[in-house]
């Protein structure tokens, strides 16, 4: 008696060890397969059975799976779990496994190869070598879990106690296992809590970061910095070349080590034009990586970044590298920089806006000036830096209308970049629908404001060289501002005579236009119209009472030096009926237009009468 109470204790304490084991197993946060497969051998030792397998369902709880298992082989596993799956659903007869997980009570089978519900797994049972099992469910208060599946080599039949002490082990398995997950999805918690805390703390020293970026920046510009501080500080922060150009191409900024290289590429391309029109909205302000042209053929990766102002882009900052090379607070810096940027071009336009109208109205009193200058238009003058005590050239730009645009901001950047920081500012204007300029010239000859004036007719034509309006006339130079009236007529004639003449893409000085030009500086037109009319009056009333054209025939004639086929294509008729209104000038004219003498009188009425029409218009 006394003996076979000894090997009950003995079996008590094997069973409460094995229990510890298994809770000791979970506590150290061992995986799930690990767990189960020390339960399956806890079950093996304990009831002296050959084999055991622990199955759960899948993640679509669709099949049952072995996740652990003691004495098992792994073409058995392999078995179970691919070849023939414990199905849960769809099947016709449930297997021991599924019927225990589906009912919650233990299923047995006394002899697996004549079980029909064991036949998918009967060939693998016997290659395994057992011939008895018990399914076990796991049972939880969520519900089962899974199943603790015996096998004996030799027939048996589980008894009451038996299945008793299986269920008591397979509801310690099942509370392990929900212990087991709860301390995953605690882990899991505190694993994403941490991580949330680091990111927080990650945003609060970025934020914090950003913010000491944005009191450099404005403190910058409250202390009277300007673009080219701020873009120094950021070339600073990024450890990186940075340049900032408005769109019409104007460097306010180059910072960094190698600015140079930077500079040279944007040079040799127009990105920083056609992707940059300040004519156009702009809402996307984010940062893009373009590839930049290299002057060995090559290219390179380049960031740039718009600065927005009124919706348009007023200029772009650009940096060498990668978009990917920069780090949140570079991107911050950059974004923040290039908000920066922005009010400090918006107060520069309001200053440059209200100096053009002041400057507008200098330009409106020095053309309309009909005597001495007054005292408060020198004044005004001053004010805005121009010095009219000096020689000006005079600029006259004939202009699109239709591109009025931005004019402002053209002209300002077109003067902005050309050479001569120390000299007086130019006077720049609009005056009766031309783009006109007073330009400084010292002690300089006139042609030294062929430059300017060209930067100002390409600026009023967006780049386009050719472009059928764009046309510059360089006049003067003018000593004496009240002269600027007389100088602005002739130059506005010989702006009209050149486009009545087919030119156009060009700047010209008056003095290009030959004799032409020195008949636009003689104020008597009257005069001029009598020695036209004493010339070609004859031949103007005959086209008038005939309705021929000889006039014209004449002036295409003079200027193909009497060649009559040339003159013929140029008119688009017939060589012959060029010759016969050559006789019938000339018997108008009473002269032969071989005649030397004759000749250049009637060339030089031609030439007056193109300066009577462009006066006239």
């Amino acid at each position: 008696m006394k003996e076979r109470s000894d090997r009950a204790a003995e079996r008590l304490r094997d069973w409460l060890k094995a229990l510890a084991g298994v809770g000791s197993a979970v506590n150290r946060g061992i995986s799930q397969h690990d767990l189960l497969s020390m339960v399956a051998q806890t079950a093996c030792e304990l009831m002296h059975y050959d084999f055991c397998s622990v199955t759960v369902p899948d993640a679509a709880s669709t099949v049952l799976v072995i996740e652990g298992s003691h004495g098992l082989t792994a073409d058995y596993i392999r078995n179970v779990n691919a070849t023939h799956p414990i199905r849960l659903q769809r099947t016709s007869l449930p297997s021991p496994s599924s019927q225990a997980f589906t009912l919650g009570i233990p299923i047995q089978v006394e002899n697996a190869e004549t079980n029909p519900s064991f036949g998918p797994w009967a060939a693998a049972a016997h290659d395994q070598g057992f011939t008895s099992m018990i399914a076990i469910p796991l049972n939880a208060p969520s519900g089962t879990l899974g199943t603790l599946n015996c096998f004996t080599r030799f027939s048996h039949h589980f008894d009451k106690d038996e299945v008793s002490l299986l269920t008591v082990l397979a509801d310690q398995v099942a509370l392990a296992m929900n212990t087991a997950r709860l301390h995953a999805d605690q882990g899991r918690i505190i694993a994403e809590l941490k991580s949330l805390n680091e990111n927080l703390e990650d945003q609060y020293g970025l934020q914090r970061k950003v913010a000491e970026v944005h009191h450099r920046f404005t403190s910058l510009a409250l202390q009277g910095g300007d673009i080219a501080d701020v873009g120094a500080a950021l070339a600073e922060l990024l450890h990186r070349s940075v340049v900032v150009r408005s769109v019409h191409g104007t460097v306010a900024c180059k910072s960094g080590i190698d600015t140079s290289g930077l500079l040279e590429a944007l040079e040799g391309t127009a990105m920083y034009q056609s992707q940059g029109d300040s004519g156009h909205e702009f809402t996307d302000n984010r940062l893009a990586e373009v590839q930049i042209p290299l002057r060995d053929g090559s290219s390179a990766p380049a960031v740039r970044a718009p600065v927005v102002v009124r919706e348009e882009v007023a200029a772009w900052i650009w940096t060498t590298g990668n978009v990917t090379d920069l780090t949140p607070l570079d991107r911050r810096a950059i974004e923040h920089a290039a908000t920066v940027m922005a009010l400090e071009l918006l107060s520069s336009r309001n200053a440059a806006e209200a100096a053009w109208h002041r400057s507008g109205e200098v330009l409106a009193g020095l053309l309309n000036s009909q005597g001495p200058l007054s005292s408060s238009l020198l004044a005004q003058a001053e004010s805005l830096g121009h010095d009219l005590s000096q020689p000006h050239a005079m600029i006259v730009a004939q202009h699109d209308w239709m591109r009025t645009h931005g004019i402002q901001n053209k002209l300002s950047d077109a003067v902005a970049r050309l050479p001569g920081e120390s000299r007086p500012q130019p006077v720049v204007g609009v005056y009766q629908d031309h783009v006109v300029a007073l330009w400084p010239l010292g002690s300089e000859a006139l042609e030294s404001a062929r430059q300017a004036a060209e930067a100002i007719r390409r600026a009023l034509t967006d780049g386009e060289p050719n472009a059928a309006s764009s046309l510059a006339v360089l006049a003067g130079p003018v000593s004496d501002p009240t002269s600027y009236p007389e100088t602005f007529s002739i130059a506005r004639g010989a702006a009209e005579l050149a486009r009545l003449r087919g030119l156009s893409g060009q700047t010209l000085l008056v003095s290009d236009l030959g004799m032409t030009g020195l008949f636009l500086q003689i104020p008597d037109t009257v005069r001029l119209h009598s020695y036209c009319e004493e010339i070609l009056g004859a031949l103007r009333r005959h086209d008038s009472s005939r309705g021929t054209e000889l006039v014209q025939t004449l002036s295409v004639l003079v200027r193909n030096n009497l060649d009559a086929r040339t003159t013929a294509a140029q008119l688009s008729t017939h060589t012959s009926t060029i010759l016969e209104q050559r006789r019938l000038i000339e018997e108008i004219l009473g002269c032969e237009l071989t005649n030397v003498a004759a000749m250049t009188r009637i060339s030089t009425a031609l030439q007056l009468d193109e300066v009577l029409a462009a006066t006239r218009a």
